[in-house]
């Protein structure tokens, strides 16, 4: 089950995505990946490669989805501290949590970084090594509204080690995830006579991946929806 995301400039006007992924461009392997794993799980990431075309005003479109997101991660990744960009980004995000006295901010440790003195005061999620889908999974959640003894209590059962098994923790606390893709793979799942009710496209996964007709990017996306890492 999916529903399509409209990442056009028209669209972006209106658009309120979940997660602002705030990041060192050398870091961007680790956050591509975060980006992608979020949106099977019903999260719709904003990640600046996929959003900005050409053209566009880096500093207007960025400080305009980082001000439309219903969060900021920060992603403290080994990079991290040398972007004066991605530290510029994180003080409008503080700014804008002062302004609405709401913890907007997530920080996010991955790959070897340590979280910075002026984080400390902050809990944070971590996804470095064996965390990456526990805390992906906590992400998640706390997208979805779920109280932390909900999903404490679904990570210690099903410890999450793929995307399937994140699915699955969501599922037991009372989410069920439709994932979020761009128009081309809606496109692509359609043209194989998928069951489309409204926004939604409704799919099996196995099916999907097994048609001969299917790309093989689509391929792999459905195969981490149906239990591969």
């Amino acid at each position: 089950m999916a529903i399509c995301v409209d990442r056009s400039a028209k669209a972006r006007k209106e658009r309120k995505p979940d997660v602002f992924l705030s990041h060192s461009s050398r870091d961007k392997e680790i956050v591509r990946q975060l980006a992608e794993d979020l949106n099977l799980l019903q999260v719709d990431a904003w990640l600046d490669e996929w959003e900005i075309q050409a053209g566009d005003s880096l500093a207007e479109v960025v400080g305009s989805a980082l001000e439309a997101s219903r969060y900021v991660a920060v992603i403290l990744g080994d990079n991290f501290a040398d972007s004066r960009w991605a530290r510029d980004e994180m003080k409008q995000a503080l700014a804008r949590e002062r302004r609405l006295d709401s913890g907007i901010v997530l920080p996010v440790l991955c790959g070897n970084a340590e979280l910075p003195s002026f984080l400390e005061e902050k809990a944070y999620l971590d996804l470095r090594e064996d965390n990456y889908y526990s805390g992906l999974l906590r992400l998640a959640a706390i997208v979805h509204g779920l109280s932390r003894q909900r999903t404490e209590h679904s990570i210690q059962l099903f410890y999450p080690k793929s995307i399937s098994d994140c699915l699955e923790a969501l599922r037991y606390c009372g989410i069920e995830p439709y994932a979020i893709l761009d128009m081309d793979d809606w496109q692509e799942i359609a043209a194989i006579g998928a069951k489309i009710e409204g926004d939604v496209i409704r799919f099996s996964p196995e099916y999907v991946a097994a048609h001969p007709s299917i790309s093989p990017r689509l391929r792999d996306l459905m195969w981490k929806l149906s239990g591969g890492i």
